[in-house]
């Protein structure tokens, strides 16, 4: 994303939108990861509910943990194909030429939403995968 922005920074509409494209093909690489992995979680009943079933020693504190994991990878998800629908829309646009040095605020202003989404998941990574039992 940081390489599009300075591609159309410098008006370069063609390497833009690679940039962007790449940005969603990685996006959408990371989505398949963490679907692949609720996958899993959702075949070995680790999703809150009704059938929810932890064999571990503390099952009443591993459903606590696995709201909040569902909870916030879930609203980082949204945010991201909500990104990268809207890194879509600037890939079509600078395809078709509609940056240029003087005017790439869109790109800019999208980015700054990318990385704030890309951020966050820089806090909840460690929260929910590093962090272990005390």
């Amino acid at each position: 994303m940081a390489l599009a922005v300075n591609a159309a920074a410098r008006g370069l509409s063609r390497q833009t939108a690679i940039f962007l494209f790449a940005t969603i093909v990685l996006g959408v690489v990371f989505l398949g990861l963490k679907f692949y992995e609720y996958s899993v979680d959702f075949a070995e009943h680790l999703f809150p509910g009704g059938n929810f079933q932890y064999s571990g020693s503390d099952p009443a504190h591993a459903k606590i943990f696995f709201s909040l994991y569902f909870t916030l990878t879930g609203m980082h998800a949204v945010h991201m194909i909500i990104g990268i629908f809207m890194l879509g829309a600037l890939t079509i646009l600078a395809w078709r030429k509609k940056f240029s040095a003087e005017h790439y605020a869109p790109v800019e202003m999208i980015g700054l939403y990318w990385h704030f989404v890309d951020i966050v998941w820089i806090f909840i990574f460690p929260l929910m995968y590093l962090v272990g039992p005390k």
